[in-house]
């Protein structure tokens, strides 16, 4: 049972075709490591780019969020800016006036942030 298994690894070709097999295996592995290290460096790329469109909504928001919480009276304003940001969000939405006066300093600023891109 074990004969033709060892006359198989003690033949003359067992050396050459096992060397050819290690050459093989080792070409593959060779591919596959930079086939995978171009893979990580793509990645690690789109997170730079998302991460650079994230810092710029969050700039744009934070600027329609302050351009409406100054369209409101000053009384109001002082109290939203010590709530949270949901209670500023609420308050804000509770106030048809706030939305109008938003809604036209929205195009304004719309505008001005185009000319900063």
């Amino acid at each position: 049972m074990f004969r033709p298994l060892i006359q198989a690894f003690t033949s003359p070709l067992a050396g050459p075709v096992g060397f050819a097999l290690a050459l093989a295996m080792c070409g593959l592995l060779v591919a596959t490591s930079m086939t995978a290290a171009r893979n990580e460096a793509s990645l690690r790329a789109r997170i730079g780019d998302l991460t650079a469109q994230n810092l710029r909504t969050g700039v744009v928001l934070h600027a329609k969020l302050a351009a409406c919480e100054g369209a409101t009276s000053g009384s109001a304003s002082k109290g939203l800016t010590e709530t949270s940001a949901q209670a500023r969000a609420d308050r804000l939405s509770g106030s048809p006036a706030g939305f109008d006066v938003c809604a036209r300093m929205e195009s304004a600023d719309r505008a001005v942030l185009e000319t900063l891109r």
